[in-house]
């Protein structure tokens, strides 16, 4: 049984969360994805795997893993689709899907056998809802939960988005901004910067780029 630890069960301050216009939408995968970091979890003798997905929406990524057999977790800011019994959140709701503030510390065990830590998260148009100041916590809780030699994939939106008057990308920065800020967001933390290196991606919408970092012991 897998448990959750932490004080912001749900993101209350998040736009996100007081317009849920993704999470009451969203719910992405992608088996080509899903098929590549298997094989690469594979050659490195690291399958199963265990998996967390930030930004979850209606958890389907994390259940489709969970389905071959991994460990997958799930953390959603806003409680939309557990009170809407949206998508996956029925069956899977503090099983392996959990609501929390992402930008806020939490840590996550296995009930009997200690602190659980994985070798694959990923947010998928995410970052971009993180208030600056919250950045760098947001990637130190990323490095937390993290093995040594894990790795983080996700994709940032450089576009500006307000739905009813309310901003919902808080860090709207272009890919070369928010390249020339990593080395201070990650100031503290084992991530390091690599080229993204899968050909398959969970989201790949119009103004976003793709990122990859690798915990170095």
């Amino acid at each position: 049984m897998i448990k959750l630890n932490t004080e912001h069960p749900i993101a209350y301050d998040s736009p996100d969360h007081i317009i849920p216009w993704g999470t009451m939408r969203d719910n992405s995968t992608n088996e080509g994805f899903i098929e590549e970091i298997t094989n690469y979890f594979q050659s490195l003798e690291k399958v199963p795997f265990s998996f967390m997905d930030l930004g979850c929406s209606g958890g389907q990524l994390v259940v489709d893993i969970h389905n071959r057999g991994n460990v997958a977790v799930g953390l959603e800011g806003s409680d939309y689709s557990v009170k809407h019994q949206r998508a996956n959140w029925p069956e899977h709701h503090n099983k392996i899907l959990f609501t929390c503030d992402v930008a806020k510390p939490y840590s996550l065990e296995v009930m009997g056998e200690g602190k659980l830590l994985f070798n694959m998260i990923t947010a998928w148009e995410v970052i971009e809802h993180i208030h600056p100041d919250e950045l760098k916590m947001f990637f130190k809780n990323i490095n937390d939960n993290l093995f040594d030699g894990g790795v983080f994939a996700g994709s940032i939106s450089t576009k500006i988005e307000i739905i009813e008057g309310v901003k919902l990308h808080q860090s709207v920065f272009s890919e070369t901004e928010w390249y020339n800020k990593f080395d201070e967001i990650l100031e503290g933390t084992d991530l390091k910067l690599y080229k993204y290196p899968f050909d398959n991606v969970v989201r790949g919408d119009h103004g976003s780029f793709h990122i990859i970092l690798r915990k170095e012991a």
